[in-house]
């Protein structure tokens, strides 16, 4: 994609400082997800399911989005 715009290309990607991010696997509730830690909070968010069951996506406390207090 091409941009023709008089804006320089660091108004239009600027990004604020970002909090470091860490992904891990682990188990919620016996369902294997994927998660994100942030620095320096108690605080995970599931990212995605990983188990093939069908039923496990069902289940709203793993659901992707879903906060996590630890």
């Amino acid at each position: 994609m091409i941009i023709y715009t008089p804006v320089p290309p660091e108004v239009l990607w600027y990004e604020e400082e970002r909090e470091e991010v860490q992904i891990v696997e682990g188990i919620v509730q016996g369902i294997p997800v994927q998660m994100k830690v942030f620095e320096g909070k108690n605080v995970v968010v599931v990212e995605r399911i990983l188990s093939t069951d069908p039923a496990h996506f069902l289940h709203s406390s793993c659901q992707p989005g879903t906060k996590i207090i630890w």
